[in-house]
Protein backbone atom coordinates (compact mmCIF):
# COMPACT_ATOMS: atom_id res chain seq x y z
CA UNK A 1 0.00 0.00 0.00
CA UNK A 2 1.40 3.46 -0.70
CA UNK A 3 1.62 6.04 1.31
CA UNK A 4 -1.08 8.28 -0.12
CA UNK A 5 -3.48 5.64 -0.03
CA UNK A 6 -2.60 4.45 3.31
CA UNK A 7 -3.36 8.47 3.92
CA UNK A 8 -7.06 7.85 2.08
CA UNK A 9 -7.62 4.74 4.23
CA UNK A 10 -6.79 7.43 7.65
CA UNK A 11 -9.03 10.07 6.25
CA UNK A 12 -12.10 7.59 5.66
CA UNK A 13 -11.59 6.41 9.26
CA UNK A 14 -11.36 9.74 10.52
CA UNK A 15 -14.34 10.67 8.62
CA UNK A 16 -16.23 7.51 9.65
CA UNK A 17 -16.20 7.88 13.08
CA UNK A 18 -16.57 11.27 13.41
CA UNK A 19 -19.42 11.36 11.94
CA UNK A 20 -20.47 7.98 14.07
CA UNK A 21 -20.12 10.26 16.96
CA UNK A 22 -22.76 12.98 15.52
CA UNK A 23 -24.86 10.17 14.59
CA UNK A 24 -24.59 8.26 18.12
CA UNK A 25 -24.87 11.10 20.65
CA UNK A 26 -27.82 12.87 18.40
CA UNK A 27 -30.11 9.59 18.46
CA UNK A 28 -29.12 8.67 22.29
CA UNK A 29 -30.87 11.49 23.11
CA UNK A 30 -34.25 9.59 22.17
CA UNK A 31 -34.06 7.14 24.70
CA UNK A 32 -36.54 7.10 26.92
CA UNK A 33 -36.00 8.23 30.44
CA UNK A 34 -38.89 6.00 32.04
CA UNK A 35 -38.79 2.49 30.97
CA UNK A 36 -38.40 -0.50 32.68
CA UNK A 37 -35.35 -3.05 33.96
CA UNK A 38 -35.17 -5.14 30.84
CA UNK A 39 -33.07 -7.46 31.73
CA UNK A 40 -30.01 -9.05 30.27
CA UNK A 41 -31.88 -9.86 26.82
CA UNK A 42 -31.18 -5.91 25.35
CA UNK A 43 -27.70 -6.02 26.68
CA UNK A 44 -26.69 -9.16 24.84
CA UNK A 45 -28.81 -8.74 21.77
CA UNK A 46 -26.93 -5.37 21.49
CA UNK A 47 -23.66 -6.09 22.46
CA UNK A 48 -23.71 -8.31 20.33
CA UNK A 49 -24.03 -5.98 17.53
CA UNK A 50 -21.83 -3.60 18.68
CA UNK A 51 -18.95 -6.60 18.26
CA UNK A 52 -19.72 -7.10 14.91
CA UNK A 53 -19.00 -3.46 14.33
CA UNK A 54 -15.97 -3.41 16.06
CA UNK A 55 -14.96 -6.51 14.92
CA UNK A 56 -14.80 -5.77 11.63
CA UNK A 57 -12.90 -2.62 11.97
CA UNK A 58 -9.48 -4.66 13.61
CA UNK A 59 -9.76 -7.54 11.57
CA UNK A 60 -10.19 -6.70 7.84
CA UNK A 61 -6.66 -4.09 8.67
CA UNK A 62 -4.52 -6.82 9.71
CA UNK A 63 -6.16 -9.10 6.40
CA UNK A 64 -5.08 -6.53 3.96
CA UNK A 65 -2.12 -8.42 2.51
CA UNK A 66 -3.36 -11.65 2.43
CA UNK A 67 -6.72 -10.13 0.49
CA UNK A 68 -4.34 -8.46 -2.00
CA UNK A 69 -2.34 -11.79 -2.58
CA UNK A 70 -5.36 -13.44 -3.86
CA UNK A 71 -6.40 -10.95 -6.17
CA UNK A 72 -2.81 -10.35 -7.81
CA UNK A 73 -4.25 -8.07 -10.83
CA UNK A 74 -5.62 -5.62 -8.44
CA UNK A 75 -3.95 -2.12 -8.26
CA UNK A 76 -3.02 -1.23 -5.03
CA UNK A 77 -5.35 1.97 -4.99
CA UNK A 78 -7.91 -0.47 -5.93
CA UNK A 79 -7.43 -2.88 -2.75
CA UNK A 80 -7.67 0.87 -0.70
CA UNK A 81 -11.48 0.33 -1.34
CA UNK A 82 -11.82 -2.81 0.11
CA UNK A 83 -11.29 -0.92 3.51
CA UNK A 84 -12.86 2.41 2.02
CA UNK A 85 -16.12 1.32 0.52
CA UNK A 86 -17.05 0.49 4.19
CA UNK A 87 -16.01 3.47 5.77
CA UNK A 88 -17.43 6.16 2.93
CA UNK A 89 -21.25 4.43 2.99
CA UNK A 90 -20.85 4.25 6.30
CA UNK A 91 -20.35 7.80 6.76
CA UNK A 92 -23.51 8.66 4.22
CA UNK A 93 -25.50 6.81 5.75
CA UNK A 94 -25.11 6.82 8.95
CA UNK A 95 -26.59 10.19 10.09
CA UNK A 96 -29.86 9.62 7.89
CA UNK A 97 -30.41 6.21 9.43
CA UNK A 98 -31.02 8.08 12.92
CA UNK A 99 -33.67 9.92 11.25
CA UNK A 100 -35.53 7.33 9.52
CA UNK A 101 -35.58 5.32 12.43
CA UNK A 102 -37.70 8.23 14.26
CA UNK A 103 -39.75 7.55 11.32
CA UNK A 104 -39.84 4.05 11.02
CA UNK A 105 -38.75 2.84 14.25
CA UNK A 106 -35.40 1.86 15.62
CA UNK A 107 -35.72 -1.80 16.15
CA UNK A 108 -37.04 -2.18 12.67
CA UNK A 109 -34.05 -0.19 11.42
CA UNK A 110 -31.48 -2.19 13.66
CA UNK A 111 -32.85 -5.70 12.15
CA UNK A 112 -32.63 -4.47 8.68
CA UNK A 113 -28.74 -3.42 9.67
CA UNK A 114 -28.04 -6.64 11.02
CA UNK A 115 -29.64 -8.40 7.79
CA UNK A 116 -27.83 -5.87 5.66
CA UNK A 117 -24.51 -6.63 7.58
CA UNK A 118 -25.01 -10.32 7.14
CA UNK A 119 -25.80 -10.49 3.37
CA UNK A 120 -22.58 -8.29 3.06
CA UNK A 121 -20.45 -10.12 4.96
CA UNK A 122 -21.63 -13.28 3.34
CA UNK A 123 -21.07 -11.93 -0.34
CA UNK A 124 -17.70 -10.87 0.65
CA UNK A 125 -16.58 -13.82 2.03
CA UNK A 126 -17.67 -15.81 -1.31
CA UNK A 127 -16.64 -12.65 -3.44
CA UNK A 128 -15.02 -14.07 -6.62
CA UNK A 129 -13.07 -10.51 -7.80
CA UNK A 130 -12.09 -7.50 -5.76
CA UNK A 131 -15.11 -5.41 -7.35
CA UNK A 132 -17.61 -7.77 -6.03
CA UNK A 133 -15.91 -7.67 -2.74
CA UNK A 134 -15.43 -3.79 -2.64
CA UNK A 135 -19.72 -3.88 -3.41
CA UNK A 136 -20.12 -6.69 -0.56
CA UNK A 137 -17.92 -3.88 2.04
CA UNK A 138 -20.40 -1.20 1.19
CA UNK A 139 -23.23 -3.29 2.05
CA UNK A 140 -21.74 -3.84 5.02
CA UNK A 141 -21.27 -0.01 5.44
CA UNK A 142 -25.02 0.20 4.62
CA UNK A 143 -26.01 -2.50 7.96
CA UNK A 144 -23.50 -1.26 10.07
CA UNK A 145 -24.81 2.64 9.48
CA UNK A 146 -28.26 1.21 10.06
CA UNK A 147 -27.03 -0.51 13.46
CA UNK A 148 -24.63 1.61 15.22
CA UNK A 149 -27.52 4.78 15.52
CA UNK A 150 -29.93 2.65 17.08
CA UNK A 151 -28.47 0.33 18.71
CA UNK A 152 -27.27 2.65 21.78
CA UNK A 153 -31.15 4.11 22.25
CA UNK A 154 -32.57 0.89 22.15
CA UNK A 155 -30.45 -0.10 25.07
CA UNK A 156 -30.54 3.26 27.42
CA UNK A 157 -35.16 2.58 26.13
CA UNK A 158 -34.69 -0.77 28.01
CA UNK A 159 -33.27 0.59 31.37
CA UNK A 160 -34.11 3.56 33.89
CA UNK A 161 -32.06 6.49 33.58
CA UNK A 162 -29.94 5.92 36.59
CA UNK A 163 -28.59 3.03 34.74
CA UNK A 164 -27.66 4.72 31.70
CA UNK A 165 -24.25 5.44 32.37
CA UNK A 166 -23.75 2.14 33.30
CA UNK A 167 -25.34 1.26 30.12
CA UNK A 168 -23.15 3.23 27.92
CA UNK A 169 -19.91 1.74 29.47
CA UNK A 170 -20.95 -1.78 28.82
CA UNK A 171 -21.80 -1.11 25.29
CA UNK A 172 -18.10 0.73 25.07
CA UNK A 173 -16.69 -2.59 26.61
CA UNK A 174 -18.79 -4.76 24.28
CA UNK A 175 -16.81 -2.96 21.42
CA UNK A 176 -13.71 -3.06 23.48
CA UNK A 177 -14.09 -6.66 23.91
CA UNK A 178 -14.34 -7.06 19.93
CA UNK A 179 -11.03 -4.90 19.30
CA UNK A 180 -9.05 -6.68 21.92
CA UNK A 181 -9.96 -10.24 20.12
CA UNK A 182 -10.14 -9.16 16.85
CA UNK A 183 -6.52 -7.98 15.98
CA UNK A 184 -5.67 -12.12 17.47
CA UNK A 185 -8.46 -13.48 15.81
CA UNK A 186 -7.68 -12.11 12.63
CA UNK A 187 -3.86 -12.98 12.56
CA UNK A 188 -5.20 -16.65 13.03
CA UNK A 189 -8.13 -17.04 10.82
CA UNK A 190 -5.85 -14.68 8.10
CA UNK A 191 -3.18 -17.83 8.41
CA UNK A 192 -5.84 -20.36 7.24
CA UNK A 193 -7.96 -17.87 4.81
CA UNK A 194 -8.89 -14.33 4.96
CA UNK A 195 -12.73 -15.27 4.21
CA UNK A 196 -13.04 -16.12 7.56
CA UNK A 197 -13.02 -12.85 8.55
CA UNK A 198 -16.00 -12.29 7.47
CA UNK A 199 -17.53 -15.72 7.56
CA UNK A 200 -17.41 -15.25 11.97
CA UNK A 201 -19.53 -12.29 11.36
CA UNK A 202 -22.76 -14.77 10.22
CA UNK A 203 -23.16 -16.51 13.66
CA UNK A 204 -22.90 -12.96 15.54
CA UNK A 205 -25.08 -10.96 13.74
CA UNK A 206 -27.70 -14.27 13.58
CA UNK A 207 -27.30 -14.12 18.02
CA UNK A 208 -28.19 -10.62 17.76
CA UNK A 209 -31.17 -10.53 15.13
CA UNK A 210 -32.85 -13.54 17.34
CA UNK A 211 -32.38 -11.76 20.46
CA UNK A 212 -33.27 -8.55 19.08
CA UNK A 213 -37.31 -9.49 18.74
CA UNK A 214 -37.45 -9.34 22.27
CA UNK A 215 -36.52 -5.45 22.51
CA UNK A 216 -39.25 -3.07 22.75
CA UNK A 217 -39.96 -0.84 19.56
CA UNK A 218 -39.38 2.85 20.29
CA UNK A 219 -42.06 5.22 19.77
CA UNK A 220 -41.90 6.54 15.92
CA UNK A 221 -41.97 10.07 15.29
CA UNK A 222 -43.99 11.88 11.56
CA UNK A 223 -41.13 13.88 10.76
CA UNK A 224 -39.52 13.84 7.30
CA UNK A 225 -37.63 11.72 5.36
CA UNK A 226 -34.25 12.78 5.23
CA UNK A 227 -32.43 14.83 2.59
CA UNK A 228 -31.69 11.13 0.65
CA UNK A 229 -29.92 13.50 -2.26
CA UNK A 230 -27.32 14.97 0.48
CA UNK A 231 -26.21 11.49 1.93
CA UNK A 232 -25.75 11.06 -1.84
CA UNK A 233 -23.91 14.07 -1.91
CA UNK A 234 -21.52 12.99 1.20
CA UNK A 235 -20.77 9.53 -0.50
CA UNK A 236 -19.52 11.57 -3.68
CA UNK A 237 -17.76 13.96 -1.66
CA UNK A 238 -16.08 11.77 0.34
CA UNK A 239 -15.29 9.71 -2.10
CA UNK A 240 -14.14 12.10 -4.32
CA UNK A 241 -11.80 13.16 -1.60
CA UNK A 242 -10.40 9.75 -1.04
CA UNK A 243 -9.80 9.26 -4.60
CA UNK A 244 -7.71 12.29 -4.80
CA UNK A 245 -5.79 11.25 -2.12
CA UNK A 246 -5.38 7.98 -2.89
CA UNK A 247 -4.31 8.12 -6.62
CA UNK A 248 -1.94 11.34 -6.06
CA UNK A 249 1.18 9.36 -6.21
CA UNK A 250 -0.25 7.63 -9.33
CA UNK A 251 -1.78 10.61 -11.25
CA UNK A 252 0.21 13.42 -10.12
CA UNK A 253 -0.56 17.06 -8.84
CA UNK A 254 -0.22 18.16 -12.75
CA UNK A 255 -2.64 15.74 -14.07
CA UNK A 256 -6.07 17.72 -14.79
CA UNK A 257 -8.10 13.97 -14.08
CA UNK A 258 -6.55 14.63 -10.27
CA UNK A 259 -7.60 18.38 -9.94
CA UNK A 260 -10.81 17.10 -11.24
CA UNK A 261 -11.34 14.54 -8.45
CA UNK A 262 -10.38 16.59 -6.16
CA UNK A 263 -12.71 20.08 -7.43
CA UNK A 264 -15.13 18.06 -7.41
CA UNK A 265 -15.43 16.75 -4.04
CA UNK A 266 -15.07 19.84 -2.87
CA UNK A 267 -18.19 21.05 -4.76
CA UNK A 268 -20.20 18.03 -3.31
CA UNK A 269 -19.60 18.88 0.08
CA UNK A 270 -19.94 22.58 -0.38
CA UNK A 271 -23.61 21.80 -2.17
CA UNK A 272 -23.88 19.33 1.08
CA UNK A 273 -23.09 22.13 3.40
CA UNK A 274 -25.81 24.54 1.61
CA UNK A 275 -28.45 22.04 1.70
CA UNK A 276 -27.99 20.78 5.67
CA UNK A 277 -28.67 24.69 6.52
CA UNK A 278 -31.87 24.90 4.06
CA UNK A 279 -33.22 21.69 4.20
CA UNK A 280 -36.32 20.81 6.29
CA UNK A 281 -34.84 17.71 7.11
CA UNK A 282 -31.15 17.75 6.28
CA UNK A 283 -28.80 14.39 6.17
CA UNK A 284 -26.59 15.87 8.70
CA UNK A 285 -28.58 18.28 11.49
CA UNK A 286 -25.99 20.78 12.22
CA UNK A 287 -28.66 22.29 14.47
CA UNK A 288 -27.78 20.09 17.22
CA UNK A 289 -24.17 22.18 17.88
CA UNK A 290 -26.32 25.31 19.16
CA UNK A 291 -26.21 23.11 22.30
CA UNK A 292 -22.59 23.35 23.68
CA UNK A 293 -22.07 20.62 25.74
CA UNK A 294 -22.81 18.21 22.43
CA UNK A 295 -20.37 20.62 20.93
CA UNK A 296 -17.70 20.30 22.80
CA UNK A 297 -18.08 16.71 23.11
CA UNK A 298 -17.90 16.17 19.43
CA UNK A 299 -15.53 18.37 19.07
CA UNK A 300 -13.28 16.71 21.40
CA UNK A 301 -14.40 12.99 20.32
CA UNK A 302 -13.23 14.04 16.93
CA UNK A 303 -9.67 15.07 17.74
CA UNK A 304 -9.39 12.30 20.00
CA UNK A 305 -10.12 10.14 17.31
CA UNK A 306 -7.83 11.59 14.76
CA UNK A 307 -4.95 10.21 16.91
CA UNK A 308 -7.04 7.25 17.85
CA UNK A 309 -7.08 6.40 14.50
CA UNK A 310 -3.20 7.42 13.22
CA UNK A 311 -2.86 5.18 16.00
CA UNK A 312 -4.71 2.11 15.28
CA UNK A 313 -2.78 2.06 11.89
CA UNK A 314 0.58 3.11 13.10
CA UNK A 315 1.22 0.05 15.69
CA UNK A 316 -0.43 -2.44 12.90
CA UNK A 317 2.39 -1.26 10.69
CA UNK A 318 4.80 -1.14 13.15
CA UNK A 319 4.69 -4.67 14.22
CA UNK A 320 4.25 -6.30 10.85
CA UNK A 321 6.84 -3.83 8.87
CA UNK A 322 9.74 -2.68 10.90
CA UNK A 323 9.64 -5.79 13.63
CA UNK A 324 8.52 -7.93 10.24
CA UNK A 325 6.15 -9.73 13.15
CA UNK A 326 3.53 -12.30 11.60
CA UNK A 327 -0.13 -11.73 11.73
CA UNK A 328 -0.77 -13.53 14.60
CA UNK A 329 1.97 -12.05 16.80
CA UNK A 330 1.08 -8.83 15.97
CA UNK A 331 -2.63 -9.64 16.74
CA UNK A 332 -1.47 -10.84 20.19
CA UNK A 333 0.54 -7.88 20.37
CA UNK A 334 -1.91 -5.05 19.92
CA UNK A 335 -4.47 -6.76 21.69
CA UNK A 336 -3.25 -5.48 24.82
CA UNK A 337 -4.66 -2.16 24.41
CA UNK A 338 -8.24 -2.97 23.67
CA UNK A 339 -8.12 -5.11 26.16
CA UNK A 340 -7.09 -2.27 28.36
CA UNK A 341 -10.09 -0.48 27.11
CA UNK A 342 -12.36 -3.41 28.14
CA UNK A 343 -11.43 -2.57 32.08
CA UNK A 344 -11.35 0.99 31.75
CA UNK A 345 -14.87 1.88 30.08
CA UNK A 346 -16.16 -0.45 32.91
CA UNK A 347 -14.59 1.35 35.43
CA UNK A 348 -15.34 4.42 34.11
CA UNK A 349 -18.86 3.63 34.45
CA UNK A 350 -18.94 2.88 38.28
CA UNK A 351 -16.74 6.07 39.29
CA UNK A 352 -18.57 8.68 40.30
CA UNK A 353 -16.38 11.37 38.33
CA UNK A 354 -18.02 14.39 36.04
CA UNK A 355 -18.01 13.39 32.25
CA UNK A 356 -15.57 16.41 31.51
CA UNK A 357 -13.05 14.89 33.87
CA UNK A 358 -13.65 11.39 32.39
CA UNK A 359 -12.65 12.63 29.27
CA UNK A 360 -9.75 15.15 30.20
CA UNK A 361 -8.04 11.86 32.00
CA UNK A 362 -8.86 9.63 28.94
CA UNK A 363 -6.55 12.61 26.68
CA UNK A 364 -4.34 12.47 29.26
CA UNK A 365 -3.04 9.17 28.63
CA UNK A 366 -3.83 9.31 25.20
CA UNK A 367 -0.94 11.83 25.34
CA UNK A 368 1.17 10.12 27.61
CA UNK A 369 1.64 7.23 25.02
CA UNK A 370 2.37 9.24 22.39
CA UNK A 371 5.48 11.01 24.13
CA UNK A 372 6.44 7.92 25.24
CA UNK A 373 6.53 6.47 21.55
CA UNK A 374 8.14 9.30 19.89
CA UNK A 375 11.08 9.17 22.47
CA UNK A 376 11.82 5.64 23.42
CA UNK A 377 10.40 3.44 20.08
CA UNK A 378 12.86 2.51 18.12
CA UNK A 379 13.54 -0.32 15.50
CA UNK A 380 15.80 -1.30 18.36
CA UNK A 381 13.56 -1.04 21.39
CA UNK A 382 11.87 -4.06 22.59
CA UNK A 383 8.25 -5.00 22.99
CA UNK A 384 8.65 -5.16 26.99
CA UNK A 385 8.30 -2.19 28.23
CA UNK A 386 8.14 0.36 26.08
CA UNK A 387 5.82 -0.89 23.55
CA UNK A 388 3.77 -2.60 25.77
CA UNK A 389 3.64 0.19 27.97
CA UNK A 390 2.35 2.41 25.42
CA UNK A 391 -0.70 0.04 23.87
CA UNK A 392 -2.01 -0.20 27.66
CA UNK A 393 -1.83 3.91 28.35
CA UNK A 394 -3.83 3.89 24.61
CA UNK A 395 -6.71 1.48 25.77
CA UNK A 396 -6.76 3.25 28.82
CA UNK A 397 -7.21 6.84 27.42
CA UNK A 398 -9.56 5.18 25.03
CA UNK A 399 -11.86 3.46 27.16
CA UNK A 400 -11.94 6.28 29.91
CA UNK A 401 -12.67 8.97 27.14
CA UNK A 402 -15.30 7.77 25.06
CA UNK A 403 -17.44 7.04 28.17
CA UNK A 404 -16.84 10.76 29.44
CA UNK A 405 -17.64 11.95 25.84
CA UNK A 406 -20.56 9.80 24.93
CA UNK A 407 -22.20 11.08 28.84
CA UNK A 408 -21.43 14.51 28.67
CA UNK A 409 -22.41 14.80 25.41
CA UNK A 410 -26.06 13.34 25.54
CA UNK A 411 -27.00 14.59 29.01
CA UNK A 412 -27.71 18.50 27.21
CA UNK A 413 -29.83 17.18 23.83
CA UNK A 414 -33.31 17.42 23.88
CA UNK A 415 -35.44 14.24 24.26
CA UNK A 416 -38.11 14.30 22.31
CA UNK A 417 -36.72 15.72 18.61
CA UNK A 418 -33.23 15.01 17.72
CA UNK A 419 -33.47 18.76 16.01
CA UNK A 420 -33.10 21.33 19.13
CA UNK A 421 -35.52 23.64 19.54
CA UNK A 422 -34.59 27.38 18.45
CA UNK A 423 -34.77 28.10 22.84
CA UNK A 424 -31.15 25.58 22.76
CA UNK A 425 -29.51 28.97 21.83
CA UNK A 426 -30.56 30.80 24.45
CA UNK A 427 -28.30 31.47 27.62
CA UNK A 428 -30.67 29.47 29.97
CA UNK A 429 -30.52 26.53 28.42
CA UNK A 430 -26.39 26.97 26.97
CA UNK A 431 -25.99 27.22 31.05
CA UNK A 432 -28.42 24.15 31.54
CA UNK A 433 -26.23 22.28 28.81
CA UNK A 434 -22.91 23.38 30.34
CA UNK A 435 -24.00 21.84 34.14
CA UNK A 436 -25.09 18.98 32.48
CA UNK A 437 -21.47 18.20 30.77
CA UNK A 438 -20.11 19.05 34.15
CA UNK A 439 -22.51 16.46 35.91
Amino acid sequence: MTASSLIGSLLTCFKQVSLSILATMTDLSQASKNRGDGGLGPLVAIGAASVLASLDLFVVNLAFSSIGASFPAASPQALTWVLNAYGVVFAALLVPSGRLADRFGRKRLFRLGLLAFGAGSLGAAIAPDVVTLIVARGLQGAGAALVVPTSLALLLAAYPQERHKRMVSLWAAAGSVAAAAGPVLGGVLTQYDWRWIFLINLPIAALSLFLATGLEETATLDTKVPDLFGSALLVTGVGALVTAVSYVTEWGFADPWWWAVLTAGAVALAWLLRRCLAHEAPAVDLRVLRVPSFTVATLGMACFYVGFSIMLLGCSLFLTEVWAWTPVLAGLGFASGPATAVVTALIAGRVSLEPRRLAGLGGIFFLAAGILWFFLLTEQAGYFPVYLAGTVLTGAGAGIAQTGFLAGGVSGLPHRNTRPAPECSTPPARSAARSAWRS
